[in-house]
């Protein structure tokens, strides 16, 4: 591997790395409950985030399916040039990134981690159309 292919590839890991970590802290989750989620030490979370340790595609779709947000959102349109035939014929395509997630209040991960204990789901379903309820009496007509 060249060299600067070698430093892109660092950097797509440091920035895969930030966004798990911009994430997982909106989530409001700590390194190690996310770890538990995954299934790893949260060591590994560590270097993970701190982009020392390259994540696998299986790893990074556990981490997402962990965080509930889809794999691309790590992903940069830059970071997704294809490199397998021609490293100058690369495309892209149009990602979501990390600018685009809104981080949840304290009040919505309470709520989430609350509506997630709900075994039942008649009584889910019930509160999402009391939910729904609430919405229509609070929009103007």
């Amino acid at each position: 591997m060249d060299v600067m292919v070698g430093k892109k590839v660092r950097l797509i890991d440091r920035k895969i790395g930030q966004k798990i970590r911009e994430i997982r802290k909106a989530w409001g989750l700590s390194q190690i409950e996310l770890a538990e989620r995954v299934g790893i030490s949260f060591q590994q979370i560590q270097k993970y985030e701190k982009g020392s340790t390259r994540i696998s595609m299986m790893r990074l779709q556990q981490v997402a399916n962990a965080l509930g947000v889809p794999i691309t959102r790590f992903l940069d349109e830059a970071d997704t040039a294809s490199h397998v035939s021609d490293p100058k014929a690369g495309y892209s395509i149009n990602l979501k990134t990390s600018e685009d997630f809104q981080p949840l209040t304290k009040d919505e991960v309470t709520l989430l981690k609350l509506f997630r204990k709900i075994k039942n789901r008649k009584i889910r379903q019930g509160i999402i159309k009391q939910l729904r309820g609430a919405i229509e009496l609070e929009t103007p007509e």
